[in-house]
């Protein structure tokens, strides 16, 4: 018999409770086969996790339930109460400012939080900017800013940099290891990027059919370097995991 079981959301005040928790996660459409597949997955507070994997391996899937989008049927899924989640498209609102999109993620919010976290992404002296007046990376910056005015224990970020250059998304990159050490959430990443995943995560995890195919601890000294003998060893790894044979 399938047990049914609620989306529970829990604040974990004790460090040695795990900040995200999933249990035999199974996800359905109709009578095809499941997206996920009985999944379990634990991120530990402050822990960065990439997730990686093919078009179609229920990653989108997976980061829907954990933000509470999609129902939970079969299995359990605990999160904690704060959750910001960075798409690919910033997703700014064109007719309020920087600022305001910024406070906008925080009913109690004022123009002075929005100001900090903006200096913190180095967009301070954009604040009044319209959004469609921003770069590309301005924009992310802004999202960024956005998601953290929350102080959210868990942070996913669904392919951020996408969309963005080489260089913007290495400069990226750069950012949001800085901001994860300073704020201290717990972060799921969603990439295709698997040099991204390793310069960031402290575990990278290849999802496929809705499974977890490999689950890898990254044990590197930040910064990382790609010509690192063992950076380029987890590279290799990780890529012919997800059928790539260099």
């Amino acid at each position: 018999m399938t047990e049914t079981l609620s989306h529970n959301k829990e604040t974990y005040q004790n460090t040695s409770q795990p900040a995200v928790r999933v249990r035999g996660l199974s996800r359905r459409f109709g009578n095809n086969p499941p997206v996920l597949h009985g999944l379990d997955l634990t991120i530990a507070p402050g822990e960065f996790v990439a997730l990686l994997g093919h078009s179609g391996s229920g990653k989108s899937t997976l980061l829907r339930t954990l933000a509470g989008l999609d129902p939970v049927t079969e299995g359990e899924v605990s999160t904690p109460d704060e959750i910001s989640v960075v798409f690919q498209e910033s997703r700014l609102l064109p007719w309020k400012t920087v600022w305001e999109n910024v406070a906008l993620a925080q009913q109690s919010a004022t123009r002075a939080q929005a100001t900090r976290l903006l200096d913190e992404v180095g967009l301070a002296h954009r604040q009044d900017a319209w959004p469609l007046t921003l770069s590309g990376g301005e924009a992310q910056r802004a999202a960024l800013a956005r998601a953290l005015i929350r102080e959210p224990a868990f942070l996913m970020l669904d392919e951020p940099f996408a969309a963005l250059d080489a260089l913007t998304r290495l400069r990226m990159q750069a950012l949001v290891a800085t901001l994860w050490q300073r704020h201290h959430s717990a972060v799921l990443l969603v990439t295709h990027d698997v040099d991204e995943a390793l310069t960031l995560a402290d575990r990278a995890i290849v999802l496929d059919k809705g499974r977890i195919r490999l689950d890898m601890p990254i044990p590197l000294e930040r910064p990382r370097r790609h010509a690192d003998p063992v950076f380029e060893r987890l590279r290799t790894q990780l890529l012919e995991e997800l059928g790539v044979h260099t």
